[in-house]
């Protein structure tokens, strides 16, 4: 426990003056700044689905915007390490498993952080511009549940590519490579968006748009049931490769 505590702590000590909370904050800011722009003029109609399409409509930004913000924090939080050169020194002093996860933790509390105040906003814009539509807490707990563990998943992906490389330009392309990329699998049949990890923002939305109502005006958008067993197929999954990427980065040579 005393070692775990002087890891948590010595990490704490690294962030200091580093100014990483203004990455998310940056993000959740933009996604705010694009809600209100949008839902402004919404009209009685509008109000009556505000939550529905919100929950869609970040779902869509997430696929952009969220793998770019990982990208970010995970290239801040390592950087230090890697600019430095100090591997071996670092290895005398904590297991490189145990540097790996603390890392990964740190990396984690951010990203809580944005899904939380996203989740929040959701119900914020829908109070100050009177929704209609019922709040209903299942819905906001699926979503937050769901961009986090899907967050989570990329951030790993993150965190080992920037431990890895020594140019840290190399996973921040991958970041917005990997948001292009879940966006446009959004537009293509699920079986092949499921093979498109950055396209699970859509497909554990709690709301969809039925797209042939939305070609002759408006927009149709509706609640779907929450895919709960490919959602913990998910997670074991997730688990599985985090363990995979652990397992490679051991096996770096410093």
């Amino acid at each position: 426990m005393r070692t775990k505590q002087r890891l948590f702590w010595a990490e704490q000590k690294k962030m200091k003056r580093r100014f990483v909370w203004l990455v998310p904050i940056g993000f959740a800011a933009l996604l705010m700044l694009w809600s209100m722009a949008n839902i402004r003029n919404f009209t009685d109609a509008d109000r009556a689905f505000g939550y529905a399409y919100l929950f869609y409509s970040y779902c869509v930004m997430n696929a952009i915007f969220m793998p770019v913000m990982l990208a970010v924090v995970a290239s801040r939080l390592c950087d230090m390490e890697i600019k430095g050169n100090t591997w071996k020194l670092l290895y005398t002093m904590e297991k490189p498993g145990s540097f790996y996860d603390i890392k990964f933790f740190f990396e984690c509390r951010y990203l809580v952080c944005f899904t939380a105040a996203e989740t929040l906003g959701i119900l914020l814009f829908g109070k100050l511009f009177g929704f209609t539509e019922p709040v209903q807490a299942g819905r906001f707990l699926l979503h937050f549940l769901a961009i986090t563990a899907v967050g989570a998943v990329l951030l790993g992906i993150q965190h080992l590519l920037s431990l890895m490389s020594d140019n840290q330009i190399i996973p921040l392309l991958v970041g917005i490579a990997g948001g292009f990329l879940g966006l446009f699998s959004m537009y293509f049949p699920r079986i092949v968006n499921q093979l498109v990890i950055w396209g699970y923002f859509s497909i554990f939305s709690v709301a969809a748009v039925d797209w042939e109502k939305t070609a002759n005006g408006g927009m149709a958008l509706y609640y779907v049931d929450f895919p709960e067993v490919q959602f913990a197929v998910f997670l074991l999954a997730g688990a599985g490769l985090y363990l995979a990427e652990r397992w490679i980065y051991l096996r770096k040579e410093v």
